[in-house]
C-alpha cells in the first residue's frame, strides 16, 4: 500500500475582520485592554446627567472584573461580548451593527441570568440593559 501526501498551497491575503466570540490564547488582562481599547474609541455622553453607551459599558466592564460568581471564562466572553457592543457602538444606527449589539447582549444576558439575583453585576445589568437598547433602538 502506497502513502500518497498532498500539498494545498493557498497565497493572498484577504481584507476584513470577522468576530467569532472565541478567545483562544488570550489572557484575561489583554482581552480587558481591547475591551478598554474599543469602548475608549467611543464617543462620551453629550448629556453629562445621563451615560451614553461608552460609559454604560464602563461600568459594565467594571462590573464583570469584580464579579466573584463569574468564573475566568465567563469574564472572558462576557468581555467580548462588550468589545462587540462597542465596536458596534461606533455606528448605532447602522442595521447590521443593531443586529451585532442585540446578539451580544443576548449573550451577556445568557451569562449574567446564572448569578444569584443579588449579584452586583445581575443588579448593574438590570440597570443597564434598558440603556443599551434604547441607544441601539431594539
Amino acid at each position: 500500500m502506497e502513502d500518497k501526501q498532498s500539498k494545498i498551497q493557498i497565497g493572498g491575503s484577504v481584507g476584513g475582520s470577522v468576530t467569532t466570540g472565541k478567545i483562544e490564547g488570550d489572557s484575561s488582562s489583554h482581552v480587558g485592554g481591547n475591551v478598554s481599547f474599543a469602548i475608549n474609541e467611543l464617543p462620551s455622553s453629550s448629556e453629562p446627567d445621563k451615560p451614553g453607551i461608552k460609559e454604560l459599558l464602563t461600568q459594565l466592564q467594571a462590573a464583570i472584573k469584580a464579579d466573584l460568581n463569574l468564573s475566568d471564562d465567563d469574564k472572558k466572553e462576557a468581555s467580548q461580548q462588550i468589545k462587540i457592543i462597542a465596536e458596534a457602538g461606533k455606528n448605532p444606527n447602522e442595521g447590521e451593527m443593531k443586529k451585532l449589539a442585540k446578539k451580544a447582549t443576548t449573550m451577556l444576558k445568557g451569562i449574567i441570568v446564572g448569578l444569584p439575583a443579588a449579584a452586583k453585576l445581575a443588579e448593574e445589568w438590570n440597570n443597564i440593559l434598558p440603556l443599551i437598547a434604547k441607544a441601539f433602538g431594539f
